[in-house]
């Protein structure tokens, strides 16, 4: 019989402990305060280690702490061996830590336990991060804090609703900005979990309709509105993706998750 303790809510700081701990405490010690400001229900903060260096953090002040060994054992192709130093090859231990982190944040989905995941990183630890987190579906609020913010964030990002917040300054110690930028990111995320939580108490109760997926350019604005308007008084929800960039992909991605029905 499972523990009530293995089912209280859960939010995953995420990042790499070897060369980023002092970073990842502020923005889990950012979290946590925010999320006792704004709610009176327990969510626990849990630190997840994805260091790709042959460095181990063991444990990081009273936090629960899951260390990269923990990770790295959710890799689940068990014909590759995954040596203890990862890989001297950089990309190749990116590859195997975010895939592990990908089945781990899976695992904490299946078990109905994982509400919000937040990372921080440069553009290797972007990279690492940000393919576990798009995996998740719609709606788990998932943000990061990155250097990459303001360069071409669709390779990040893709279809998913991941949220990169600009660090400003690199992230490298806790200074005058990354002080801001961090208690923000904190902030703005704590208030993500605690509204997410309570609109799928709301969405339980709400009667779900069937939706359709639409495409629109702006020259076919007027038709698609003519047609939503008629949908919606059949009882029909819908929703319109810009035909271009990745509105289509989208869409796919949407029909795929279940939120458009194929009728």
């Amino acid at each position: 019989m499972a523990n009530d303790q293995d089912k209280i809510p859960r939010v995953f700081c995420v990042g790499t402990a070897d060369t980023k701990l002092e970073e990842l405490q502020f923005l889990s010690e950012s979290v946590r305060f925010n999320l006792t400001s704004f709610s009176s229900s327990q969510v626990e903060v849990v630190v997840v280690d994805v260091s790709v260096g042959q460095k181990e953090t063991q444990s990081l002040q009273d936090f629960k702490f899951v260390k990269r060994n923990e990770v790295l054992s959710f890799y689940s192709e068990s014909a590759v061996k995954i040596p203890i130093g990862l890989d001297d090859d950089r990309g190749k231990a990116i590859g195997f830590m975010s895939k592990s982190l990908q089945h781990f944040l899976k695992k904490a989905v299946d078990d109905q336990v994982l509400v919000g995941v937040i990372g921080l990183g440069g553009s290797g630890g972007t990279s690492l991060i940000s393919s576990a987190f798009r995996s998740l579906p719609i709606g788990i609020p998932k943000v990061i804090v990155s250097t990459v913010s303001s360069g071409q964030t669709q390779p990040y990002i893709g279809t998913s609703d991941l949220i990169l917040i600009p660090s400003v300054v690199d992230v490298c110690g806790i200074n005058s900005v990354s002080r801001v930028v961090f208690s923000n990111a904190g902030a703005a995320f704590s208030g993500m979990v605690v509204g997410s939580l309570a609109q799928s108490r709301d969405l339980k109760t709400s009667e779900q309709k069937c939706t359709v997926g639409m495409t629109m350019f702006g020259v076919t604005t007027p038709c698609v509105n003519a047609v939503k308007e008629r949908l919606e008084k059949e009882g029909y929800e819908t929703l319109v993706f810009h035909a271009t960039g990745v509105g289509g992909s989208a869409m796919e991605f949407l029909v795929k998750e279940g939120f458009i029905q194929v009728f």
